[in-house]
């Protein structure tokens, strides 16, 4: 319930925000563009995608598929997805260079689709669109250690770093440090995963990816801890973007009708 509620409650601000923009003439709310960037719909959407398990594989059913279906069965517009392996979904410097935003702020791709967490840092470059999904940050840890003396964390470098490096909380700060001056950072979910198995390490992980990999190594993991903190995912498009306002809709409707959480279990849950 809270969920749904927030997400119409971010749709209602964003739909606010896009009628504001074209009755003065101005840009998103989100103060990284003087204008709007694209006032008219485009005849097939661009999608620039990151290949993520569950989420898009070439090839493959897949969550991002099954939903560009949705919402080109929904407002009549095509879509082309281009799945650049050498994108990022964030730098250690807080730059864009080299991601999927960058493809939106290049006006190389008029949708990013994939599992992107939203943050106040992208927000100011992009415009997401209502979130599909929510997840909880957790540790997962070796059964024979704990969460004792010692210990080592370990996280991908993504938004949740980024969450644990701008926290205010002093648990989540601490986690950082610990990050920071031990090398904690890993490259994929899998390289976590081994080293907690491997030894006293704590790695911080998405709820759903803590579920799979529980259930793939029964009595070796376990939860250590409480949540760390709760984040959203969603699609972005383009600052100003008039697609914008009727992707949305399309979202809103497919939440409605159970469509985008039926999608979800099939796919990553």
């Amino acid at each position: 319930m809270l969920f749904n509620f927030l997400v119409l409650l971010i749709a209602v601000c964003s739909l606010s925000g896009t009628l504001d923009a074209q009755a003065y003439g101005g840009g998103s709310s989100g103060g990284g563009s003087s204008g709007c960037l694209n006032a008219t719909l485009p005849s097939e959407i661009r999608v620039s995608s990151i290949q993520a398990t569950g989420y898009y594989t070439p090839g493959k059913p897949n969550f991002l598929v099954d939903v560009l279906d949705a919402l080109k069965a929904a407002t009549g517009i095509s879509y082309v997805i281009s799945a650049r392996t050498d994108l990022n979904y964030s730098n250690p410097d807080g730059s864009f260079a080299g991601t999927v935003f960058q493809e939106l702020i290049s006006n190389n791709a008029d949708l990013a689709a994939t599992d992107l967490t939203i943050t106040s840092a992208r927000e100011a470059v992009v415009d997401f669109l209502v979130p599909f999904s929510q997840y909880e940050l957790q540790l997962v840890v070796n059964t024979a250690f704990g969460l004792g003396n010692g210990v080592q964390y370990l996280c991908r470098q993504t938004a949740d770093l980024e969450l644990l490096k701008n926290a205010k909380n002093a648990t989540l700060q601490a986690i950082y440090a610990n990050i920071q001056a031990g090398n904690g950072i890993v490259d994929t979910t899998e390289a976590g995963i081994a080293k907690v198995l491997s030894g006293n390490f704590a790695y911080v992980i998405e709820s759903p990816d803590a579920d799979k990999q529980l259930a793939t190594n029964p009595g070796k993991l376990a939860r250590a801890g409480g949540p760390l903190a709760k984040s959203y995912l969603a699609l972005a498009v383009q600052q100003g973007s008039a697609l914008r306002e009727k992707l949305n809709v399309a979202l809103i409707k497919l939440q409605e009708q159970g469509v985008i959480d039926d999608l979800l279990r099939k796919h990553i849950l």
